[in-house]
């Protein structure tokens, strides 16, 4: 019997054998990207050949019509198996056309003739697999809510100044669509996306991404210096301070489905080792040891409920993207971030304590940098720092939902 998560949709189910094929082939190179610090541009150009970049776009422009959130979380999952670091590039393109899939399919006589003609050439470009797109939204000091990155209105459009960090997918991407802020005239503030090609002058795409895990994800940072944006390239959201489901789910949602598959190939990696390995002198199998085999019951128990969180946020999520679009119930919206923060919680320290123990199963040779489990071990460590929310901020929008009080965290 098969346990581990299955797409729901026949889309879905062609993303994740997409995914499969290529976490085969990305997991030969895994390693020396990692050791190396290097971008795998050869897994990228892969992605898109093979359409996966091109999945949440309408088939009619040329994609594959995906538009299940919890499919694309297995997908993403399956994909981390082989590179997690791939895998959570691929994540910021392939939430940006979901996103712009989702304004165009909800458009309505109040949308901008000029927003619907450049989300159609985009998801077109995607489709026919000649544009990557990258969300830049971190900064060092606030959320994913409130970017301090500033648009300033000048002629014919905006300036954008601001310092993005985690810039994942930046390597490669031909367009960055950057949260900002622009300033009302009663000094409140807007929540604003810019879009802004790759090239455009004041923007500088930094290549100093040095960090524990995640090495070959590209994550540098970008930073905006009076970067004009033309006035058709600036989609005003409102609801600055605010936390959006759009915002939120399509970008983050499969990140933490990222642990389930680091988890889920550290668990097969130590599964291996303990039943093909002979130790002491009797020469007994390790597997055939009971504390060893409590460690592997331990680590099933929380793949278990990694999957069975994942599975049930995956269905609340895709029940909600259905009935609503864009922003349409903001009572509603909360509810649901609030039960992606508590799959996030338990999936990103599940998925640390169950590559945690295959290392205690590895008896010391995961600990070695050449070896798969210490790659792993530090990529999946990655999981909590990921917005939204630091564990700390989860569990105070957690609380306030709940509780009834205004969510937004207290800075």
């Amino acid at each position: 019997m098969d346990v581990e998560l299955q797409p729901t949709t026949e889309p879905g189910r062609a993303f994740v054998a997409l995914a499969e094929q290529h976490a085969t082939d990305f997991a030969t190179r895994a390693a020396e990207h990692d050791r190396e610090g290097s971008f795998p541009f050869e897994n990228i150009a892969a992605l898109q050949k093979s359409g996966f970049m091109a999945a949440p776009v309408p088939e009619e422009f040329g994609g594959m019509g995906l538009t299940s959130l919890y499919d694309t979380m297995v997908g993403v999952s399956r994909l981390a198996r082989g590179d997690a670091s791939t895998a959570i590039a691929s994540n910021m393109h392939l939430a940006s056309a979901a996103v712009m899939r989702r304004i165009w399919k909800h458009r309505n006589a109040e949308t901008p003739a000029n927003v619907t003609g450049a989300i159609e050439g985009f998801m077109r470009a995607i489709g026919a697999g000649q544009l990557i797109g990258c969300g830049p939204a971190t900064e060092a000091g606030t959320d994913l809510s409130s970017p301090m990155t500033e648009l300033t209105p000048t002629e014919g459009g905006f300036l954008l100044n601001g310092h993005k960090i985690f810039g994942t997918l930046s390597p490669v991407a031909h367009v960055m669509f950057s949260t900002a802020r622009l300033k009302r005239e009663d000094g409140s503030y807007d929540r604003a996306l810019a879009v802004v090609p790759r090239g455009s002058s004041g923007m500088e795409i930094k290549d100093n991404w040095d960090a524990l895990g995640m090495r070959a994800s590209g994550s540098g940072d970008v930073v905006y210096t009076d970067c004009f944006v033309p006035q058709a390239m600036a989609l005003i959201e409102g609801g600055w301070g605010n936390l959006d489901a759009d915002m939120a789910l399509a970008p983050n949602a499969p990140l933490i489905a990222c642990s389930l598959g680091i988890a889920e190939a550290a668990r097969d990696i130590a599964v291996r080792g303990v039943t093909s390995l002979r130790k002491g002198a009797r020469g007994k199998l390790l597997a055939e040891r009971i504390p060893i085999q409590q460690l592997v019951a331990e680590i099933e128990v929380d793949l278990a409920t990694m999957r069975a969180l994942i599975e049930r946020f995956g269905r609340l999520a895709d029940e909600y993207l259905d009935r609503y679009g864009p922003n349409d119930d903001p009572q509603e919206a909360r509810v649901i971030l609030k039960e992606q923060q508590c799959m996030k919680w338990v999936v990103n320290r599940k998925g640390i304590d169950v590559v945690d123990r295959a290392l205690t199963l590895s008896g010391g040779a995961g600990y070695m940098s050449k070896h798969p489990l210490s790659r792993l071990y530090r990529d999946v460590r990655a999981g909590p720092f990921m917005q939204p929310f630091a564990p700390y901020e989860a569990l105070e929008y957690i609380g306030k939902v709940t509780l009834g009080i205004d969510p937004p965290v207290d800075r």
